[in-house]
């Protein structure tokens, strides 16, 4: 089993606490700092673009980034959860899947590219990393991309900022304009989070319970990084969004008879949600928003595209199997 760094000590400063995965992404950024002066003149927004890392120099620039991907936070994770994934077998421990888990966060850190074009490179670790799983690579995969997955949507707003660190901020939006518009989709995000947990909760079938409960996760990391944004604009994040306010914009209309409601009725309140999701997103794309933001609405925006035609397949399926 790989080797476990119990203090988290940073590898540069010494301190406890600092987080692995973190130190790798500042030490990226950091040779964009320089971007950050730049984009300063522009407010905020320009700062965002000119590169997040521009404040904290170096490898100690990732410990911000790293609050988003701490990998004893993550391991933590998918302990509740790992046992709602599709691809968990029943009566398997968590142990079995955990250095999967570890795997996928660490290619996300360690190599370049898609999760396909890593594959290769995480399947001939997987022997020496496994230590006592035993899980084959096939069923470790999928545990490994799921915690890949999630990883990839924690870091990219740093990760696009500091790529992004010379974009033109000329006609942008101003950063009020901008914050209210990344609090319109958080809020949207949370109502997708509440609507699809309340959903599985009430559905019969345990696959779309899995399904469901999986979207509102993802919603819940895509605002956790629209508040990471909202952040670094000098803004605050609303604390609007909840099961009542969902009620109210779109989301399961009766909440007080879903327990009579049938799988497809429930999946046709999900669709029903996730349109008032998606057309949230389009809205935010017409305005003219800093490139580095833009790239982080348009990846959240084919998510909740994404989670719409899933749960309509989902949903015509059911219809067509009666």
């Amino acid at each position: 089993m790989a080797k476990e760094h119990d203090p988290n000590l940073d590898p540069i400063s010494k301190e406890p606490g600092a987080h692995p995965v973190g130190t790798g992404v500042g030490a990226a950024m950091g040779g964009v700092a320089g971007g950050a002066a730049a984009g300063a003149v522009a407010g905020p927004a320009g700062a965002v673009v000119g590169g997040v890392a521009g404040a904290i120099a170096g490898g100690m620039g990732g410990k911000e980034a790293a609050e988003a991907l701490d990998p004893t936070a993550e391991e933590a994770y998918w302990r509740d959860r790992h046992t709602l994934e599709p691809y968990y077998e029943s009566g398997r421990p968590f142990d079995d899947y955990a250095p999967a888990y570890r795997l996928g966060v660490e290619g996300r850190r360690d190599y370049p590219g898609s999760f396909e074009e890593t594959e290769m490179r995480l399947a001939d670790r997987w022997d020496t990393y496994r230590g006592r799983s035993t899980l084959d690579w096939p069923k470790a995969r999928q545990a490994s991309r799921a915690a890949w997955n999630r990883a990839h949507e924690r870091l990219s707003a740093f990760e696009t900022a500091a790529t992004l660190s010379n974009a033109d901020t000329v006609g942008v939006a101003d950063d009020e304009e901008i914050i209210d518009t990344l609090n319109d989709l958080l809020e949207s995000c949370r109502d997708g989070e509440y609507g699809f947990r309340e959903c599985a909760e009430h559905s019969r079938s345990e696959d779309i319970k899995v399904l469901l409960h999986r979207h509102s996760g993802e919603c819940r990391a895509a605002g956790l990084e629209l508040q990471t944004l909202i952040r670094q604009l000098g803004g605050k994040p609303d604390e609007g969004g909840s099961v009542s306010g969902a009620l109210h914009r779109g989301w399961v209309s009766v909440r007080a008879t879903l327990s009579a409601y049938s799988d497809q009725a429930m999946l046709n309140e999900c669709e029903r949600g996730e349109d008032a999701a998606v057309a949230r997103y389009r809205k935010a794309l017409k305005q003219n928003l800093p490139l580095a933001i833009k790239s982080v609405v348009e990846r959240q925006a084919q998510g909740a595209q994404r989670n719409h035609d899933q749960v309509k397949a989902l949903r015509d399926a059911l219809k067509a199997s009666k």
